[in-house]
């Protein structure tokens, strides 16, 4: 029996599933194989914040339509929290713990008692305080108890035709600001702005961290890079019109979970 048989058999002995479903490459899967196992008892539940690009809410929205699992909402302004005003280096620890707790009330009180989410095994690999925060608060992580990584993730995906199966990386708005920096709306939407002005030339891995001063570092892929040079006329404008008053590029280029590299010596 390989590993998804294995995680659809698990999937069915809980009966009644909630699908922590942020539209990523990840949850899609998941919230597929919910579907296809419980049916009606299985719910997608998206939380609906400021710090998630709205092109990610939308594109949510329609997978879980083409999916035909039941969808639901929660909406919430984390930039009114503590852990965001004041951008502390376990912010993620934080935020995962404040959408744990909304998500366990929405499910105690809809006739849910198991929630699950995306999470795998390649995650164990990072720093991932998130993790660690969920897993002390009961969320069922059915790709790390079966070790499935990213790789196979999206091997499955692609067997079974979600489009979501060559997805680029997508994180929180939050991971583009570094530990320290405080976000407000004013910030994250600039950012947001950036990133979609981005996408629109072309670009497929992309990230625009807001460090301060105003000042964007443009992030893509290495394959990218030579791209981005031919248009750097255009997206400085672009950027410094959205807000911005530096605009310089990290020639590193992408690099998921990057800023985390400033933890240690932010602790000393």
């Amino acid at each position: 029996m390989d590993k998804l048989q294995r995680i659809s058999e698990a999937i069915k002995s809980k009966k009644k599933l909630v699908v922590m479903f942020s539209g990523g490459v990840d949850s899609t899967l998941l919230a597929k194989l919910a579907r296809e196992v419980l049916g009606k008892n299985a719910v997608a539940l998206t939380i609906d914040s400021p710090v998630i690009p709205r092109k990610e809410i939308e594109e949510a929205k329609n997978l879980a339509n083409l999916i035909g699992i039941r969808h639901e909402f929660i909406e919430l302004n984390e930039l009114k929290s503590r852990h965001l005003i004041e951008n502390p280096p376990d912010r993620c620890y934080l935020c995962r713990k404040l959408r744990d707790n909304i998500v366990k009330n929405w499910a105690r009180e809809n006739g849910f008692d198991v929630i699950a989410d995306g999470l795998n095994f390649s995650d164990l690999q990072d720093y991932r305080p998130g993790v660690k925060a969920s897993t002390e608060d009961g969320i069922w992580h059915p790709f790390i108890d079966f070790e499935v990584t990213k790789e196979e993730i999206r091997e499955y995906s692609k067997k079974l035709g979600l489009p979501t199966w060559d997805k680029p990386a997508m994180a929180c708005l939050c991971s583009r600001f570094p530990y320290g920096f405080g976000l407000n709306e004013e910030r994250v939407r600039m950012v947001e702005k950036a990133e979609n002005f981005l996408r629109e030339l072309g670009f497929r891995e992309v990230r625009v961290r807001f460090f301060p001063y105003k000042t964007a570092v443009v992030e893509v892929g290495r394959d990218e890079m030579e791209l981005l040079m031919g248009k750097r006329t255009d997206i400085v404008l672009a950027l410094q019109k959205i807000g911005f008053s530096f605009v310089t590029l990290d020639l590193e280029g992408f690099a998921s979970g990057k800023l985390n590299r400033t933890i240690e010596g932010m602790s000393k």
